[in-house]
Parts: C-alpha cells; sequence; structure tokens
C-alpha cells in the first residue's frame, strides 16, 4: 500500500521525467518544426496554457507544502511538553515525600493529589503527540520539496519549447584533398 509521502515522490519523479523529456534533442527541435510549419503562435499559446496550468498546480502545492511543515514543525515543537509534564508530576512526587520526611502529611497528601493527575495528563500529551505525528506523517513534509522544485523545472523546461534553437547539424570538415582557391 502507498503512503502520501510515496504518492508526493512518485509525483514529483513524474514531473522530473517530463521536464528531462522537454530537456532531450528531439523534443528541443519542437520549436523548430513549429517555425517551419509557421505554427509558432499555436505553439506559444499551447505553451503559454500549459505554463498557467503548473502555475496553478505549483500554486496549490505550495500551502500543502508550508501546512505539511509547519504540522511537522508543530509535533516537534510540543514533543518535549509531556515529558515536561511527567518531570513536573516526578518532582511533586519527590517534593511530597520531602515534606513526609518533615513530619508534614498534610502537605505530603496534596503533593500526592497533584502527582497523580499531572501523569495522567503526561500520558494523555504522549497519545495526542502519537496522533499528531501520525497526521504529519500523511501530509509528507520531506517529500513537498522535491514536489514543488520538479515542477518548477518543469516550467522553464517548457517554456524553453517557444524558443527555437538553431540547427545542430555539425558542417562537413574540410577535405584534405582540396586546394584552397586563390582568387
Amino acid at each position: 500500500m502507498s503512503t502520501p509521502s510515496d504518492v508526493i515522490r512518485d509525483l514529483a519523479t513524474l514531473v522530473q521525467d517530463l521536464a528531462a523529456l522537454l530537456e532531450t534533442q528531439t523534443a528541443r527541435e519542437i520549436p523548430n518544426i513549429a517555425r517551419d510549419l509557421g505554427a509558432q503562435p499555436q505553439l506559444a499559446t499551447g505553451v503559454d496554457a500549459l505554463g498557467q496550468v503548473l502555475g496553478e498546480v505549483r500554486g496549490a502545492a505550495l500551502p500543502l507544502q508550508r501546512a505539511a511543515i509547519d504540522a511537522d514543525a508543530l509535533v516537534a515543537l510540543l514533543g518535549c511538553v509531556p515529558g515536561f509534564v511527567a518531570g513536573m508530576g516526578q518532582a511533586v512526587d519527590a517534593g511530597g515525600e520531602w515534606l513526609a520526611d518533615l513530619g508534614l502529611g498534610d502537605a505530603a497528601a496534596e503533593a500526592a493529589r497533584v502527582s497523580g493527575p499531572l501523569r495522567q495528563v503526561s500520558g494523555v500529551l504522549d497519545m495526542g503527540i502519537d496522533v499528531a505525528e501520525g497526521a504529519a506523517a500523511l501530509l509528507a513534509p520531506g517529500q513537498w520539496r522535491g514536489l514543488i522544485a520538479a515542477l518548477d523545472r518543469l516550467s522553464v523546461s517548457l517554456q524553453a519549447l517557444k524558443t527555437p534553437v538553431p540547427p545542430t547539424t555539425p558542417t562537413p570538415p574540410p577535405r584534405p584533398d582540396a586546394a584552397p582557391s586563390r582568387g
């Protein structure tokens, strides 16, 4: 079963492959063919329309990328809270034992009354962090940068199709038996 991370990574690979296809020598001949056929305006219109679609896809992907990164950062930031709350509970327990040793049983009982809920809250926070980590993983924060970069590359490769390139046919080398002409 594919994960969202797999899907985004594979989509980025597809877009990269499309860009690589447009960068081949064969694809670079498209503008020349359009020029020879008198179809440069139609090619430019098609390229612009595809470029607009790519821009819209990229524009829609950016907020998703930002949300994925923000969710991941929030999980990382909040990840320390359960440990902090558990540490507070342990500190209250230790304080309660110290108060009991001093003969202050009522204060020690109050400390025990507070430390139990702190441990429970810490457990609930741990479960919440686990759920948030799962949700952040579904957003695949590590894969979005590659998809955005691939979309940018495809856009550049697509726009290059609007410009004819000089032919790449090599000129034959001079024949060694041909004498230079003197005029």
